[in-house]
């Protein structure tokens, strides 16, 4: 499909009967070109959207995001909704076929009884196109939020510019971590090399070049502003709004659950099912399905229904689930198949390393969103630390460590908190003045310390526990030089110290790093609690 298939946005719908002899048309020029079944099912999804576009809400009006749609819909295999849609497919193929029969014969029967069956089966496939539209937008509005909320006002010159030109696949990802990742790393580094806010120190067998993953986020320019929710995100959140709306999507969610059973064991989760089902509730349908569910529940126990009226009201019942299961479909798959484009993308920048943030990318919301930002600025700069060190082989080893970091002022108003206390629970953080950090590594730890102290009163024990949870964390991360191995390989140990330094841009002898040597090395999160 090329550019210009589909109409302006606004154009006039196609009525039923236009539409009908669209696909009429469509297939039967693929069954006189002897197309094979798996280009006749494509080719005709294609003319389905660009036919149906119109019906769909939130239909993207970039060209780039059209064709994401097209193609998440139209891709067969890598997800299992695709066995779905390939099912309503081919149903659809075979009435258009039938329906066109009955009219050329003239046979009101036929027509009433396939016109129907292809109404509804147009109906949920177009329904499974609404569910990768919401899924899609929701996806890249919450993006653009975080990337407003961290990067600024200025940035969204930026992500407009991606999304204009590239579809939502695995080159979006890429050049989206390449433009709001790697560039920002990058010249943090620099910027770091420039003003030498990295420290040396000797650490048993290690000479380690330690930088603050502090001076990376100085890079971003991130906002407090409230940030105006877009219309499909203040509709996503509405499903979780108040009693009404969590009922329903609880209905929804059951419903899925049941629904999307063809589905392999395991594949969706039980929060897949709810993030799925919120999205689904962004259509109006979701309401329709949650009311009649209910009084079908209602009439069920009454029991004084008529029959007749009982199979008509399970026949609207049946077209409603049936729409809910479509939008289901079109929603996991959006999701889907976003999160596997996106991990193929991170992959080559920090290939090997994604799997900690797995479980943040199965609905793409704010919160997790955030969580992988911070996690890809981390862990790029280690990755790119480490290619600098690879000519060094097993010399040379690259990791991070952490602390957790709160206030003076907040340990302060503890409950008894006094000097000596404070300087066993605590030790001050060079790096940010007028902070501390927790002397424990784990919360364990931090029980275990309490115990030892013999800590009281019972409140001061909460505190601690609510303000270890609380607390932001230091990121040190750190060029740990082994000098046995240096040593083993060379003459002259200084010199090749010497040379190894060089090659991170790092030079002795310098008097920021120096002077902030000796703290760094005795407060800082310790080298042998890496992860």
């Amino acid at each position: 499909m090329n550019d210009e298939s589909f109409a302006p946005q606004g154009a006039p719908q196609l009525s039923r009967e236009q539409r009908y002899l669209a696909y009429q048309k469509r297939l039967r020029q693929l069954k006189d070109s002897s197309a094979l079944r798996e280009v006749m099912e494509r080719e005709l999804l294609l003319e389905f959207v660009r036919v149906n576009h119109g019906n769909i809400n939130e239909f993207p009006l970039l060209k780039a995001q059209q064709k994401s749609v097209i193609e998440l819909m139209c891709n067969r295999g890598r997800h299992p909704g695709y066995d779905y849609i390939q099912k309503m497919t081919g149903v659809f193929m075979t009435l258009i076929t039938r329906y066109e029969k009955a009219v050329s014969n003239s046979d009101q029967e036929a027509i009433d009884k396939y016109g129907s069956q292809l109404h509804n089966t147009e109906v949920l496939l177009t329904k499974s196109i609404q569910g990768i539209v919401y899924g899609m937008a929701l996806i890249t509005d919450n993006f653009e939020e975080v990337v407003l909320r961290y990067f600024g006002q200025g940035s969204l010159n930026e992500y407009s510019s991606l999304i204009e030109q590239h579809e939502l696949n695995e080159n979006f990802w890429h050049a989206f971590v390449q433009q709001f990742v790697t560039k920002r790393v990058e010249a943090a580094h620099k910027s770091i090399l420039e003003n030498k806010t990295y420290s040396l120190s000797k650490e048993k067998n290690f000479l380690v070049i330690r930088f603050l993953f502090d001076d990376i986020l100085a890079q971003l320019n991130p906002t407090t502003a409230a940030i105006e929710k877009t219309r499909i995100q203040k509709t996503y959140e509405l499903s979780d709004a108040g009693f009404k709306e969590r009922r329903t999507a609880k209905i929804v969610q059951h419903t899925l659950t049941k629904g999307l059973s063809f589905m392999p064991e395991g594949f969706l989760r039980e929060s897949d099912y709810f993030n799925a089902a919120r999205i689904v509730c962004i259509d109006g349908v979701a309401a329709n399905f949650a009311e009649e569910y209910s009084q079908r529940i209602m009439k069920k126990k009454e029991g004084a229904e008529q029959p007749d009226a009982e199979q008509n009201r399970e026949q609207s019942f049946e077209f409603l689930l049936n729409q809910i299961i479509a939008l289901g479909v079109g929603a996991t798959l959006a999701i889907g198949m976003t999160a596997r484009n996106f991990f193929a993308a991170l992959e080559k920048f920090i290939p090997g390393q994604t799997q900690p943030i797995a479980p943040l990318m199965r609905n793409f919301n704010t919160n997790a969103l955030e969580g992988v930002l911070i996690f890809l600025l981390e862990h790029h700069f280690i990755h790119m630390l480490r290619e600098i060190g690879i000519p060094e082989g097993g010399k040379i080893m690259v990791k991070s460590a952490r602390a957790r970091r709160v206030s003076d002022a907040t340990v302060e108003k503890l409950t008894r908190m006094n000097r000596i206390r404070k300087k066993n629970l605590f030790a001050k953080d060079t790096s940010r003045e007028g902070y501390l950090l927790f002397r424990s590594r784990t919360a364990q730890q931090l029980m275990d310390l309490i115990k030892t102290l013999n800590l009281e009163p019972p409140k001061l024990v909460e505190q601690l526990q609510e303000l270890w949870k609380g607390a932001a964390q230091r990121v040190d991360i750190m060029v740990l030089v082994n000098l046995q191995q240096v040593a083993r390989t060379t003459t002259n140990l200084s010199a090749k110290l010497a040379e190894i330094l060089a090659l991170y841009g790092v030079s002795l002898g310098n008097g920021k790093e120096k002077a902030r040597e000796a703290e760094s090395a005795s407060q800082a999160p310790a080298s042998g609690e890496t992860q």
